[in-house]
């Protein structure tokens, strides 16, 4: 660098407070006061490497730059919904924070949040670390939900490889304490640069009217080479983890008494009398408890990319062996229905038709996503503010996709996400959903129906995006709606990305907590539940810890759910990693490796769940065996028959006759 160059970047970097250190050229440094608060984060983080400030150097700079409004980073837009105040902070690290006020609650969350953008460009292999602190009080509600304020925290962008998304895994501090907490969110280094202003710090605060408080907003990168190590870690735990938890002995005995009977059975001859000392041997082929995974049609045809035919046929087999209820993740939503309507669907069919005619239950997602932006993009300018073509175009849509696949699919996702997607509703009126309803199950009577939302609980279920004129003690929201208006529903569905083994849910956290919370759904609504696309994200699949804590929230999650007698089926959102939205939640790697998750799920449901016994029969022909419900071959001195042992007919013995 010659002295002229050296000089005139001096004058610049004087200028903008930032300089170059002799010895390391490339290092982005700051003055920070060592003795303030971003000054003791910088002293805290040292052993990561030299942090630098994109959101502002100072507390002060920080929150002045949040945005209110609703919206993410390019699509950010002013909202009437949410107001900010900077409040002096006493007692803390920090001495300021902003008081952000929701009110009144948004038809959607999002569009009552804040945003900081960052002030200086991110380079590739940069690690971003953002701390904050965080409280919350929500006001009392109509219908209360149960839970605390609420707090929905991210990093966004919307260039590059993260059109519309996230660049760090979903980040989810709900339930906020009306005392102060600190949060942390980070990333691995990023994979490309981000100019000033093209990453987003996003808070969203729309689930409900609320004041909500941050302060100590300190949004940090470190270069690349820095020792990520050493990056604050997320507590993977949760309420109830541990082995010898006292809920786990609570659950084995209600899985036993509703999972499980004593099949009996009974040998005799061609003239129906007992054989004694007959060989029986017992072994299961399925369950009759769903457990379900979503598939590609684009992974099972191969079409998806780098796929090779090795790849094909694994998809095929795992999928076969490990799971007796498929759900196509995309190709029977409407915009790839009306996208694959010129070739009739073909590789759809072929997918469907694959696995019922392998013996597995066909689940269909989703009819009605009631939102524009979730119509085929050829309706989508036809559609705005044409109330009858809107109108006349669903139901039509519905009636179509039912009959279209109804020889395959034994369960359909009628709408999906209407705690935040309700521009249908808006208008047509709530009881257009009435008549989706209806219109599905008269196109196909023997298909059951379900309501399908992010998560069980108040806030999402059952208040989600219901007007707030129509709610009162006798009207909860959009299921309690369906259920008094006799729409034929008979599942309530929760997604359960992430997982619920100690999630809060109504209030209520831990497996006791969710049992109660699930007595009242079923009871009070009088219908099925089930998981409809369960994962477990984790941010660094390479880290033992995290990959345990996966392993573990899977599994507990499932046993709460199999210990209560209202679900009848667990679908995941994806099983492999070279086919899946979220590739470090997949339980099968890239390469056909299967991670602990994984081995997890497999042990759960064909050990433990499991039954195979050998058996001899008595002199009264009789022998049993406490099993689980499911599909068996029985096979009597070298005869198989194939048997269901339904939870339905527990109490049947199961006769086999021998022929001479």
């Amino acid at each position: 660098m010659n002295r002229i160059l050296k000089g005139m970047l001096l004058l610049l970097m004087m200028a903008s407070n930032i300089s170059f250190a002799d010895d390391a050229p490339s290092a982005r440094q700051q003055k920070i006061d060592p003795n303030s608060y971003y000054g003791k984060l910088k002293e805290e983080f040292k052993e990561i490497g030299g942090a630098f400030f994109i959101g502002g150097a100072n507390e002060g700079e920080a929150l002045s730059g949040a945005e209110t409004g609703g919206g993410m980073e390019k699509f950010f837009k002013s909202s009437e919904n949410v107001s900010k105040e900077t409040v002096p902070v006493e007692g803390m690290p920090f001495s300021k924070a902003c008081r952000f006020t929701v009110a009144p609650k948004p038809k959607v969350f999002w569009n009552a949040s804040f945003q900081l953008l960052n002030r200086e460009p991110v380079k590739k292999g940069d690690a971003v670390l953002v701390v904050f602190w965080a409280k919350g009080r929500k006001v009392p509600q109509v219908v209360d939900d149960g839970a605390g304020a609420t707090l929905q925290a991210y990093i966004q962008s919307s260039i590059g490889k993260f059109p519309k998304g996230r660049v760090n895994n979903f980040y989810d501090c709900k339930m906020l304490s009306e005392k102060w907490e600190r949060y942390c969110i980070k990333t691995s280094p990023v994979s490309m640069d981000f100019p000033a202003g093209k990453l987003a710090l996003i808070g969203m605060m729309g689930h409900k009217e609320q004041a909500v408080e941050v302060g100590g907003i300190a949004w940090m990168v470190f270069p690349e080479g820095a020792n990520i190590a050493k990056m604050p870690k997320k507590s993977w735990n949760y309420e109830g983890r541990a082995a010898d938890a006292t809920w786990r002995k609570e659950a084995e005995e209600r899985i036993g008494k509703i999972r499980r009977g004593n099949l009996t059975i009974e040998v005799v001859d061609d003239k129906g009398q007992p054989v004694a000392d007959a060989d029986v041997q017992v072994r299961m082929k399925q369950h009759e408890f769903r457990f379900g995974v979503a598939v590609s049609v684009g992974a099972f045809t191969g079409k998806s990319k780098n796929m090779s035919p090795e790849d094909v046929m694994k998809y095929k087999e795992v999928s076969t062996k490990y799971y007796n209820s498929i759900v196509p993740d995309n190709n029977l939503k409407w915009v790839y229905f009306e996208n694959e309507r010129k070739d009739g669907w073909k590789d759809t069919k072929e997918c469907l038709k694959y696995y019922h005619d392998n013996g597995k239950y066909v689940r269909g997602h989703v009819l009605v996503w009631p939102t524009i932006f979730r119509a085929p993009e050829s309706l989508k300018e036809k559609l705005k503010g044409n109330k009858e073509l809107l109108d006349e175009t669903v139901k039509k849509h519905v009636t179509e996709e039912v009959s279209e696949f109804k020889q395959w699919i034994s369960d359909w996702d009628v709408t999906n996400e209407t705690a935040v997607n309700r521009d249908f509703m808006d208008t047509l009126g709530p009881e257009s959903m009435l008549e989706w309803y209806r219109i599905a199950h008269e196109a196909d009577p023997k298909t059951a129906l379900t309501f399908n939302e992010p998560n069980f609980g108040a806030d999402g279920m059952e208040l989600g995006s219901f007007p707030e004129s129509l709610l009162n003690d006798k009207c909860r929201g959009w299921v309690d709606y369906l259920v008094k208006n006799k729409a034929p529903l008979d599942y309530i569905g929760s997604q359960c990305h992430g997982g619920s083994a100690g999630r809060e849910f109504g209030g209520k956290t831990g497996p006791e907590g969710l049992w109660k919370y699930f007595d009242y759904l079923s009871s009070y609504y009088g219908k099925k539940l089930q998981y409809t696309e369960l994962d477990v994200g984790i941010g660094d699949p390479s880290d033992p810890d995290q990959l345990a804590y996966q392993a573990d929230f899977l599994r507990d999650t499932m046993i709460i759910a199999f210990a209560h007698p209202a679900f009848d089926a667990i679908t995941q959102w994806g099983f492999w990693e070279g086919a899946h939205y979220a590739p470090a939640a997949a339980l099968w790697t890239k390469d056909w490796k299967a991670r602990p998750v994984a081995d997890a799920y497999i042990k759960l449901v064909f050990k433990d769940w499991w039954t195979n016994a050998d058996l001899k029969s008595g002199k009264d022909g009789k022998c049993s065996v406490n099993a689980f419900f499911g599909d068996y071959e029985i096979t009597v001195n070298g005869r198989t028959r194939s048997v269901k042992y339904s939870s339905l007919e527990k109490d049947k013995p199961i006769r086999i006759e021998l022929k001479q």
